[in-house]
């Protein structure tokens, strides 16, 4: 009986010197490889992922290691698992974490993860946006609450909420709760920080999430220098201070600290004014004023995300919970 011939034999057998022309024979070699790399393995693999143990992917459960593509759903199960992506990017996703990893970014469903040497990449927890500097780590863990606190171990990590406004700047070693208001962007902004004059132009810089807001209201410029708590509504028009996240319509300020604000004026390049330099002892007074008035439990709402300073060790330097423990070889 004739068995028929394997496709990749008939192809050898067909590029044989004594069966067709050279020329032919480059043109059917062409059309395999091109064939080949239309297949939805060749085009989207961005990586792979290992763990102790096993693990699911797009809910097929796996053992070791596995190829990762574009839109790969990860589930841990008791061990974490560590996701190495040919962009550079290295994800390391806690035990009992869920999340959808693409190219560009990872989708955090459910748990903690962390991020590190991924310029560009960015992590999308509920509706905000989490992205570090070159060289960063960032940790972003989902609490049941519905709070998302992110962190940033090394490097500098900024946050945006769904249209892209910057609600956070999180320095290193220092961690944000935060939370989505359900009134979304419109939610009233709530800020404390050092009033200033940059550009002409009165700003806020909030020390709960280091954000600039613009501001606009009347008799701003008495309190320059001076920490205020500010209340208002986010202006449709976007802010002309290089900087500034929002343009803010003010309809309260309170002041809660005088002076103090020089360092803060020459971090963003602002003007501190008059209220700066009230004198030493009166300086010195408000100095203590402000640290009684603004407390590591401020909350700031900014684009609709409230914001407070983490208690805890997320942004400490060290491993996620198991992730000291040693990696499996990439046999399957």
């Amino acid at each position: 009986m004739n068995l028929p011939i394997p496709p990749i034999e008939l192809l050898v057998m067909m590029t044989k010197p004594s069966n067709l022309p050279l020329l032919v024979r480059g043109t059917l070699i062409l059309l395999a490889l091109g064939a080949l790399s239309s297949l939805p393995a060749w085009n989207n693999a961005i990586g792979s992922a290992i763990t102790n143990g096993s693990f699911q992917v797009d809910h097929a459960r796996v053992w070791g290691n596995s190829t990762l593509f574009d839109g790969s759903i990860i589930e841990t199960a008791s061990s974490p698992s560590q996701l190495q992506l040919i962009s550079g990017a290295q994800v390391r996703l806690a035990a009992d974490t869920r999340a959808t990893v693409y190219q560009k970014k990872l989708i955090l469903e459910s748990g903690y993860g962390q991020v590190e040497s991924a310029p560009g990449y960015e992590v999308e927890a509920r509706s905000l946006r989490v992205s570090g500097s070159r060289d960063a780590i960032t940790r972003v863990k989902l609490e049941s609450d519905g709070k998302v606190i992110v962190a940033a171990v090394r490097g500098a990590v900024r946050v945006t909420n769904s249209t892209g406004v910057l609600v956070a700047t999180i320095e290193a070693g220092k961690s944000l709760d935060l939370e989505p208001q359900a009134a979304g962007a419109s939610a009233p902004t709530k800020v404390t920080g050092c009033l200033l004059e940059k550009a002409g132009k009165a700003i806020v810089v909030d020390q709960t999430t280091s954000v600039v807001l613009e501001l606009r209201g009347t008799d701003l410029e008495k309190e320059f220098g001076n920490r205020v708590e500010i209340t208002g509504v986010a202006e449709t028009s976007p802010a002309s201070v290089p900087g500034a996240s929002q343009l803010i319509r003010v309809a309260g300020l309170k002041v809660v600290g005088k002076g103090g604000c020089s360092s803060v004026a020459k971090k963003v390049g602002a003007a501190a004014g008059a209220g700066a330099v009230a004198g030493t002892a009166a300086g010195t007074a408000g100095a203590a004023g402000a640290a009684t008035g603004i407390g590591a439990g401020t909350i700031a709402v900014i684009g609709g995300v409230a914001a407070a300073a983490t208690v805890g060790g997320l942004a400490a330097a060290g491993s996620l919970p198991g992730q000291g423990q040693p990696q499996p070889s990439a046999s399957r």
